[in-house]
């Protein structure tokens, strides 16, 4: 039996790594080492125990393999819900460090057995780094590919298009931009080849808080790209001090300066009048007690998509839309649905590769008769539901859940 609340050394191995019995015991420090602690190969065990121990997928690809160090002499805490943990483990995160300079590892862990959240994180990569902060979206089952939360679980088949963008957002941000967003409260240095991260206090006691705090920031969902791989924009500079470093003797070696006093910023000049929008006013509808915009052509781009997707209906509405103060006031309160006409199936991306015919033909589904229906990407907005109408054209609807009923007002 493996008790709630040890110590866990977490080792996963880069792939196809060659292991000898020999190395990896010299590694643990010594046959009589090893024998003090408890090795769990997760791979050993019906992959469901592992999901419930602690999973690693889809972070390890194949053939990667792990091993779970586990330390149950003592439990880490008198109360688990604790979030203090009031003892030293420098030597421990001493003695990872040496595992992975030892041994072919791609990522190697600290934590508690049952609980959230990781004290130590050695990688090589920054991008692993985020990677495993990112598993908590990826296998929460009510957080959709744009880290928006629903109010109930994903389809099946949102899920799996979560998972399949899961490596495409490892690309979204370089080293540099991860390890810029460590904050304060947070160690970071190098040795070597090795990238090492904790939150241990000066004394070695861990806060579990700060371990969820760590993962926020490493997984970075408020930079997720509106298109999984595409590079993320450039975040503007926040007025906070970096994270302290700390050379291979565990000495400081500098502290960012702290953020220069803000100057105040000059008297906005008076704004000038916006630009009335060309084409026609919008047509609304209603469609389950929701407004919907139905757009025309000369009023949808990608400056309005991304209007949209920010809620900023100050700059989708205009004076010239004839609207009710009460329809005015449900959209701003409630928000919107949308349908608008597309052009082009390029326009729109499925698994991060803009859309062609043939690709369309072979994936699409029939509603309503001979009309087809497809979830794309809509770049600057999310996903969206494709619709090829014969005789009306090709539209792209923010309303996914409803397509007989869209179907219905394109149709007219």
């Amino acid at each position: 039996m493996l008790a709630l609340d040890s110590l866990v050394t977490d080792l996963m191995f880069k792939q196809s790594a060659a292991l000898d019995q020999k190395t990896l015991i010299d590694a643990l420090g010594g046959p009589e080492a090893a024998k003090q602690k408890k090795l769990l190969d997760p791979d050993m065990l019906d992959p469901r125990m592992e999901m419930e121990l602690s999973p690693s997928m889809p972070f390890r690809r194949r053939g990667e393999r792990r091993l779970m160090i586990i330390d149950d002499s003592q439990p880490l805490r008198e109360d688990p819900q604790d979030p203090l943990i009031k003892v030293d483990l420098r030597p421990a995160k001493e003695a990872l460090i040496a595992m992975c300079e030892k041994l072919p590892v791609r990522l190697g862990r600290l934590f508690a057995l049952g609980a959230w959240g990781d004290a130590v994180l050695v990688a090589r990569d920054a991008r692993d780094l985020r990677a495993i902060a990112l598993l908590a979206w990826a296998l929460d089952p009510t957080v959709d590919v744009d880290g928006k939360r629903r109010a109930s679980q994903l389809s099946k088949q949102e899920f799996e298009t979560k998972i399949l963008a899961y490596e495409k957002r490892l690309e979204e941000l370089d080293e540099k931009e991860i390890l810029a967003g460590l904050g304060a409260g947070v160690t970071f240095e190098r040795r070597g080849d090795l990238l090492v991260v904790d939150v241990l206090e000066a004394d070695g006691t861990w806060d579990q808080r700060k371990s969820l705090e760590l993962e926020v920031r490493l997984a970075a969902m408020d930079r997720f790209s509106l298109i999984p791989g595409a590079p993320s924009a450039p975040k503007a500079a926040a007025p906070t001090r970096a994270a302290t470093a700390t050379d291979a003797r565990g000495g400081a070696v500098g502290k960012a300066a702290p953020a220069a006093a803000a100057t105040p910023a000059p008297a906005p000049a008076a704004a000038a009048k916006a630009p009335e929008p060309k084409g026609p006013p919008l047509v609304t509808a209603e469609l389950g007690g929701g407004v919907i915009l139905m757009f025309p052509p000369e009023r949808f781009d990608l400056d309005v998509a991304a209007a949209l997707g920010k809620k900023d209906w100050d700059a989708v509405l205009s004076p010239v839309d004839k609207l009710s103060g009460k329809v005015r006031d449900q959209i701003h309160r409630d928000g919107a649905g949308w349908v608008a006409p597309l052009e082009f199936l390029s326009e729109v991306f499925v698994d991060g590769k803009p859309l062609s015919k043939p690709a369309f033909e072979a994936t699409a589904h029939k509603v309503d008769g001979d009309v087809r229906a497809l979830e794309v990407h809509f770049p600057r907005f999310g996903p969206v539901l494709l619709l090829d109408v014969p005789g009306k054209g090709r539209f792209v609807s923010s309303v996914r859940d409803h397509t007989e009923q869209v179907v219905a007002l394109v149709k007219g």
